[in-house]
């Protein structure tokens, strides 16, 4: 008689022969792992411009803000030939690295002491900000919740 650990092992096989886990979903996966830091703020999604937009023409860009602790990250998102620059400002004001993640890799910058930043290039999809504070005691390292840019 076979077992139940045999059949799911072949099974296992099976699938992995004939239906396979695409590389980028494998890669975007592991990256995920990398990603964890348990002592960040999660900063959630309060406000989305794309929800109170239906059409709108000339390409107005999309405006998102992320509550994170007591951090308050602004982001204008503006689409361009296949990319996307993310500019942004933090509040309060504060010079701090920040990261923009993403399947495709990531994007890094620092934001100045008027607390703005900007990131180009940024490959659309999934992603998330990671603030990280350049002075120390400013905030608790904040990372965004993931959203479809």
């Amino acid at each position: 008689m076979i077992g139940e650990e045999e059949v799911l092992s072949s099974l296992r096989e099976i699938a992995g022969r004939h239906d396979p886990v695409p590389p980028d979903v494998l890669a975007a996966a592991r990256a995920s792992l990398s990603w964890r830091n348990p002592d960040a703020a999660l900063a959630e999604l309060v406000r989305d411009s794309l929800d109170r937009l239906i059409s709108v023409r000339g390409g107005m860009p999309r405006v998102l803000t992320f509550l994170g602790g007591s951090l308050t990250i602004d982001v204008q998102v503006i689409t361009r030939a296949g990319v996307v620059d993310v500019v942004g400002e933090l509040a309060p004001v504060t010079a701090a690295r920040v990261v923009v993640e993403s399947p495709g890799g990531t994007h890094e910058t620092t934001a100045d002491g008027e607390g703005r930043f900007r990131i180009e290039g940024v490959t659309p999809g999934p992603v998330r900000l990671r603030c990280e504070p350049e002075v120390e005691g400013a905030f608790v390292p904040v990372r965004t919740e993931w959203v479809q840019l």
